[in-house]
């Protein structure tokens, strides 16, 4: 046999066991790392569930938004239908008295952004805070770059607001935010969620 050939091996068996043993842990360590494990896993298990009651709020928060905006769009609908209505009878009757009179009524332009803004402004002023609402919808929709958006935005929450929907109006004051974050608008309608 060749001596030579396992003096090496014999020499590096004993450094490769020191080594060895000293990675090998102890019951003690191994005890206190299971228990760090369950304790983690506590913890975890505890954050699943505050993360899915949370989430589970959340959705909750989100379906009665749904529900109130689509409460909202009938509100409006119908709101919109009495006007109509109402404006058709009293377009009837002036028509009857102009017809008398030989009067003819001068055209407004009633589809300009300002005649709608300033009907808006004059509903909110007086209080008529659904008939605001839908003349500020109206701008928004009917020119939506105009410079004029983000107030109606706003009025169209502050009208929910003192209608006392306030998750209503939290939609508006936060689309009006999401669309228009560095506007004047934005940073009252920020103040304004933070009170309701």
């Amino acid at each position: 046999m060749n001596i030579t050939r396992l003096k090496p091996i014999s020499v590096i068996a004993p450094f490769i066991l020191i080594i060895l043993a000293g990675c090998y842990p102890k019951t003690d360590e191994i005890q206190e790392l299971y228990e760090r494990q369950t304790t983690l896993e506590a913890k975890i298990d505890k954050l699943s569930q505050d993360l899915e009651a949370g989430l589970s709020g959340i959705n909750r928060n989100i379906s009665e938004v749904e529900a109130n905006q689509e409460k909202l769009a009938q509100d409006v609908q119908t709101l919109e239908m009495k006007k109509a209505a109402a404006a058709e009878k009293t377009g009837k009757a002036e028509n009857r008295k102009n017809t008398k009179t030989g009067q003819v009524k001068p055209n407004h332009p009633a589809n300009t952004p300002e005649f709608i803004f300033s009907k808006a402004a004059a509903n909110y002023n007086d209080g008529q805070y659904e008939d605001a609402i839908l003349e500020y919808q109206k701008l928004i929709d009917t020119y939506p770059r105009d410079k004029r958006v983000p107030e109606a935005y706003l009025k169209q929450g502050l009208s929910l607001i003192n209608l006392g929907r306030k998750q209503e109006a939290k939609y508006f004051l936060n689309t009006l935010i999401d669309k228009y974050p560095n506007s004047r608008e934005a940073r009252t309608a920020r103040e304004k969620l933070k009170t309701i």
